[in-house]
């Protein structure tokens, strides 16, 4: 799969297709306050929220006493973020001083880097002493009835095609060793319950799919375009008979030291 794109984050068009999805968890799972409590926030602590795309993370830290910086390479997304504090940057050259913030948050974006090495060691670069990064990735199960439908589509005119999950290079079962080289403690958080997402919808499905269309067209022979119609008809067959297409997630927190 191509990583990044140019045009899958010049703005948030992308990433709130597929935040929609994550809307019809049931019973709703609020990821972002579950991460939040990970990280232990107390007042006046600094806060750097790296690769925070469209501020989801940020808005919600207005609520709480802390100084929160967001960070991200996509000038589109930071465009999309009403967050006071913002900067540009990439994340293995971030323009802060050593030792800085005490919590860094990286939030589903390491799979996004290809210099993992370099932007693990600046997420510990920046962080205080006692200070704790919380990242957060997904495991090779991550939506793949969902995923199965867009092989099935695609295997029509690219045979033995599988679906890249985009969190590959980094999940949950080799995030570890990876965090491990910069950290001296790494601890794996799963939710207590993982909730299914409910798809009553199926625009909802065909959304998300149609979302990630530049990391996966190069790759094979068919119009991405037709494969979201095949999965969304897919998905539609399956709330006719059933009531509603399941899928789930597969979340790992990773809490760094």
């Amino acid at each position: 799969m191509t990583l990044n794109p140019p045009g899958q984050y010049a703005d948030d068009r992308n990433l709130r297709a597929r935040q929609r999805l994550w809307q019809f968890q049931s019973p709703f799972f609020d990821i972002v306050g579950w991460v939040l409590d990970l990280a232990g926030l107390s007042p006046g602590l600094r806060v750097l929220d790296v690769g925070c795309g469209n501020g989801e993370y940020l808005q919600r830290l207005r609520d709480r006493p802390v100084r929160a910086v967001g960070s991200d390479l996509s000038i589109g997304m930071l465009r999309a973020t009403s967050h006071p504090a913002l900067i540009n940057a990439d994340v293995t050259a971030l323009p802060v001083r050593d030792g800085a913030v005490d919590v860094v948050l990286a939030v589903h974006m390491l799979y996004h880097v290809p210099d993992r090495k370099s932007a693990i060691g600046e997420l510990r670069r920046v962080l205080a002493a006692g200070g704790i990064c919380v990242a957060l990735t997904n495991g090779r199960a991550h939506t793949r009835s969902l995923r199965d439908l867009v092989e099935r589509a695609v295997r029509e005119a690219t045979p033995g095609w599988r679906m890249g999950a985009a969190t590959q290079e980094f999940t949950a079962e080799n995030a570890p060793a990876q965090l491990g080289a910069a950290f001296r403690s790494v601890t794996c958080v799963r939710p207590a319950r993982n909730a299914p997402v409910i798809i009553r919808d199926a625009a909802v499905a065909a959304d998300y799919i149609a979302s990630m269309a530049d990391h996966y067209q190069d790759e094979i022979a068919r119009p991405w375009d037709g494969v979201v119609e095949d999965v969304r008809q897919q998905v539609q067959a399956v709330i006719d008979d059933e009531g509603a297409f399941v899928t789930s997630g597969d979340l790992a927190a990773f809490i760094c030291q």
